[in-house]
């Protein structure tokens, strides 16, 4: 099945306007005034505010490999079946055609500067080092910024781990110095519980729920960097290196 332009700005759109309805549906009956008005500790404002900057830094990311996808499908149709030069700090194809800017287009750059000063006598096999070399610096470009996004998941799951400790702490607290249980002292001292409790609960949902939904965006951004680092394997060892 042929992909549309875009697919993967496409698909966290996609996701995004889920998680904005089912916010909208929270915030229509209520349950995120619950949500913050039962959290003493306040960590599910701080889990929230984390959860919105980096959806902005996903959105980014999304659209700069979406951009990249489609350029990459120019480049590969465009670089098959043609001789590679290098002019100018640029890739031409044929010494007259030049590809259009993109991470593919760079890294054909330095494969075609790695293959020109390579020693001839070397053979192939220095060819297909090179290209292995080249490959893990493209990947790693391209997928070391998405470890903000993974560390961001897990801070979120441990401030909600934080945040039960604080409410059992809370919870438990509020009979330490009691020394008379009449109704009205337990009556306090049950809305007490229940407010560390809330806390404990409350924070903790928050964590776990923001951190699915950071990891699914970055999930989709890892599968979209490994198509891109596909497509640039197979230009490489296909149609680019059987031709330096």
């Amino acid at each position: 099945m042929k992909k549309g332009e875009h697919h993967l700005f496409l698909l966290w759109l996609m996701l995004i306007s889920l998680v904005g309805f089912g916010l909208f549906l929270a915030l229509r009956e209520q349950l995120l005034l619950l949500l913050y008005q039962g959290d003493s500790s306040k960590l599910s404002w701080v889990i929230s505010l984390l959860f919105v900057i980096i959806t902005l830094y996903c959105a980014r990311r999304a659209w700069f490999i979406s951009r990249e996808l489609n350029v990459s499908k120019q480049v590969y149709a465009l670089a098959h079946g043609h001789e590679l030069a290098v002019k100018d700090g640029a890739v031409y194809l044929d010494d007259t055609q030049k590809l259009p800017n993109c991470l593919l287009e760079r890294y054909l750059l330095d494969l075609c500067y790695r293959a020109h000063t390579e020693d001839g006598q070397s053979g192939n096999n220095a060819l297909d080092t090179s290209n292995k070399e080249l490959i893990e610096v493209f990947e790693a470009k391209l997928k070391n910024p998405h470890n903000l996004g993974w560390f961001f998941s897990d801070i979120m799951i441990k401030l909600g781990l934080l945040g039960t400790i604080i409410g059992f702490v809370l919870m438990l607290g509020s009979v330490v110095n009691v020394t008379d249980f009449d109704v009205s002292t337990m009556q306090g001292i049950l809305q007490e519980m229940s407010s560390g409790m809330g806390t404990a609960l409350y924070t903790t949902f928050a964590g776990l729920v923001c951190s699915i939904l950071t990891a699914a965006q970055f999930h989709l951004l890892d599968q979209g960097a490994d198509e891109l680092i596909d497509t640039t394997k197979h230009l490489s060892q296909i149609h680019v290196l059987p031709r330096l």
